[in-house]
Parts: C-alpha cells; structure tokens; sequence
C-alpha cells in the first residue's frame, strides 16, 4: 500500500504537469499534536494530503488523491514513522446509464450517523475513527465497482474486492500505537493469501418510494481486525475469519425530522472468547435506527443501535445496547464549528465523548481542537479503549 501512496502522490504532480487546462491539485497540509494522559503517549503528526479529478473527454474520469504522513512521539519512548498511501485512485468509465470504476477507493454504505451496521467494504484506521470519525477512518481498498441506473429512482452497485487488506489500529507505528488493543503476547499474523479464492464482494440495490429511500445489499468478506486463536499452547495465531451479510437501510423526511433505520444480519460470522484464545463461530445482528433535524445553526441527531450474537454449540449469546447522540453548531457564518458525539452502552456502563471546534483564522487556514473522553469498561468495542483519553490541537493549512 506504501508503493500505491507513493504512485498516487506522482500521478498528481504528472496530471498537473502535462494538463494545462486542469487547475492545480487541491489539498491540504496539516500539523497535529496530541496527548493521551492514560497512556503517557504524546505525538506530532504531519500530513500532506492532495487530489484531483481529471476528465479525459466526456466519459472517461480519473480521480486521484493520496497523502504523505510522519510521526515522532513519545510513547514511554521516543518513536518515528512515516507512510504514503491513496486515499482514492480510480479510473471510471461513465454513461447515462452505467458507471464502471477500478482502481483503489472506498465504498459507503449505509445511513446511520458513525456506526452503520452494513459499512463493511473498507477497513477502519482506529485512530482516525476517534480523533476524527468514521469518514476519515475508512482504509482504502483495490477495487472493481460497477453501478446500473435504472431511472432517477433506482440503482444496483456491485463491487469487488480482489485482496484483503486488515483493518488498522493506528497506520502509525502500530504495535505501539496507544490503541492498539492487540494481545501483548507473541502471535503470527495469517492474513488471507492474495488469491481467487480469497477475492470479497458484494451488492446493493438502492430505491425511491414515495418520500423514502431504501436499499437492500449483500456482502461476503473477511473480518477486518484478526481473532486471536491458540494453535498449540505456546503458540497463538491471529486469523481472520469469512462473514456473510445481509443488510438494509432506510431514509425518509417527517416535517423538520429525517428518520433513519439500518439492519444487519452476519448468519456466518466468528467471535473471540472473552477470557481466551478461542474462535467461536455463530451469528450476529445489528439494528438500529435514529433521528435528526436540524434548527437554524444547529443540528441534532438520537439514534440506538442493537448489537446480539449467537454461538454455535453453545446455549450463551449476548446482547449490548449502544445510544449515540451528536449535535453541530456552526457560529459567525460557518467562521466556527463545534461538533459533539457520544455513545453510550447501558448494560456495561462503557461511554465515548468526542467533542471537535474548529475555527477559520484565514480563508485558507483552519485551527482545530479536540477533546475525547472515555468512561467504564468492558469488552464491547467502546469498553476496551477505556484508557484512551486524548486531546488534540491541529492546525491546516489548504491549498
């Protein structure tokens, strides 16, 4: 993935260089600090990010985007590291009626606001999924995606996934990342082999009824982040299981209120044991639905999301429920911008608050704050960051 980063930061210098009638790659560069007082890690990093979008002719489209990213932090001693990755790198073919793209992307399913039960064709970085969202946090993928236009009130998207790329607790310096949450014991990684057999997919078929948007999709993959899995008694392996999933989705306007819902079903899944390493198989689902409206410069949203897991050979399952609220405020026309989420499971107690300002000094150049707060523990997916308190100030600068 370093050498896609690196050709895609070269292709957008060259489609500059050659193509006089496109404008200038846009983009930003950014310096970040940050401090988590739970785990005695202070970090800098530094990022460059550009894109472009270059039309050849009416019908062919290439779209180009990737960053450059260093890091030097203190984390109980002093680490560096650096990456270049795309952030999108496609080539797409379009009519009026179909579009075909390939190359490295990301896909976006789903409509509930941050945990969306049915986005689950791109990896997540579990850094930037705190610090900044799930927007940011989504990995690119290699990818083949075709879309069917029936119409303005239909579609069908297939996509496919030739390889598998895991999921990431910080790209980073990630064993020593403040979030990773990996076993600190000795383990080989057997991610799958880049092979036919190994190739992910799915589709979604998305409507219009009345006042109401809906889809249904379908998805079979590999469970991005690794279950760790006991071999032999000295030896512990992190695999990543297959998945199957079936899904829909929701959308539709009350007066001043838009109504969400979003259901998952994974009738092939598998599932760490809590107090070993052990793989259980079984199935899961998810459920949840929300609201939001918003009210001159204020926008607020309530949703709940149901998580319940089933295993087989066994009588026990589990069930957590999550309450997500955020609110957005924009102030001095859209000069300041302050954004709170938060999620909250009341059977464990496990809770995340994030709270982001932002404030425009100049047209081009933007300072940002932020404040994450965790509380209780546990070993759903928020109760096991506990000690991963943060605050981070940024500044950008775009060109």
């Amino acid at each position: 993935m370093k050498l896609a980063g690196i050709l895609a930061l070269t292709l957008i210098g060259a489609s500059s260089a050659v193509s006089y009638a496109q404008p200038a790659p846009t983009g930003y560069v950014s310096l970040f600090a940050d401090h988590l007082p739970n785990r005695d890690a202070t970090e800098l990093r530094a990022r460059i990010f550009a894109e472009e979008t270059i039309d050849a002719g009416t019908r062919v489209r290439f779209v180009v985007s990737g960053f450059a990213e260093g890091l030097v932090a203190d984390r109980r001693g002093k680490v560096t590291d650096a990456v270049a990755e795309p952030h999108e790198l496609t080539v797409s073919f379009r009519t009026r009626r179909f579009d075909l793209a390939a190359g490295f992307g990301r896909v976006v399913w789903g409509r509930l606001d941050e945990l969306q039960p049915t986005d689950v064709v791109n990896p997540l970085d579990v850094s930037r999924f705190f610090f900044e969202g799930r927007s940011e946090a989504r990995l690119a993928v290699p990818i083949v995606r075709g879309t069917l236009y029936a119409g303005e009130k239909a579609s069908i998207e297939a996509v496919y996934v030739p390889f598998f790329r895991r999921g990431r607790f910080d790209r980073l310096a990630e064993d020593s990342s403040p979030f990773n949450i990996a076993p600190r014991v000795p383990f080989s990684d057997r991610a799958p082999a880049r092979t036919a057999s190994n190739s992910q997919g799915g589709a979604r078929a998305s409507f219009t009824t009345g006042r109401v948007d809906w889809s249904v999709s379908a998805y079979d993959g590999f469970r991005p982040f690794g279950i760790y899995s006991a071999t032999s008694p000295l030896a512990v392996e992190r695999v990543y299981p297959r998945f199957t999933m079936t899904g829909a989705d929701f959308e539709t306007v009350a007066g001043a209120w838009v109504v969400r819902g979003e259901l998952a079903a994974f009738m092939r899944d598998a599932f760490q044991a809590p107090a070993a390493a052990i793989v259980l198989k079984g199935r899961s689902f998810d459920a949840g639905g929300g609201v939001d409206r918003k009210a001159g410069e204020y926008r607020v949203s309530g949703q709940v999301l149901l998580h319940h897991e089933d295993y087989d050979d066994s009588t026990d399952s589990r069930t957590d429920v999550s309450l997500i609220v955020s609110a957005d405020r924009s102030f001095a026309r859209q000069k300041y911008e302050g954004r709170l989420f938060g999620v909250y499971n009341p059977e464990s107690g496990a809770a995340f608050v994030r709270g982001i300002a932002k404030a425009a000094l100049r047209d081009n150049v933007a300072l940002e704050g932020s404040l994450g707060w965790f509380a209780g523990t546990g070993t759903d997916a928020i109760g096991r960051f506990s000690d991963s308190d943060f605050v981070y100030l940024r500044l950008k600068y775009f060109f």
